[in-house]
């Protein structure tokens, strides 16, 4: 498990639909990486 914020972000992607944990996981450490107008282009 991670800290709070972190992985209340893994368990809302992971309610996607065809997104497991695993795949939850990876994206949400991707978004992290990202910077912040790269993830807001995915996120509009």
């Amino acid at each position: 498990m991670y800290a709070g914020p972190v992985q209340d972000l893994i368990e809302e992607l992971g309610r996607l639909p065809g997104i497991g944990p695993k795949s939850a996981q990876r994206i949400a450490f991707h978004l992290l990486r990202v910077s912040e107008r790269e993830a807001g282009r995915l996120a509009s």
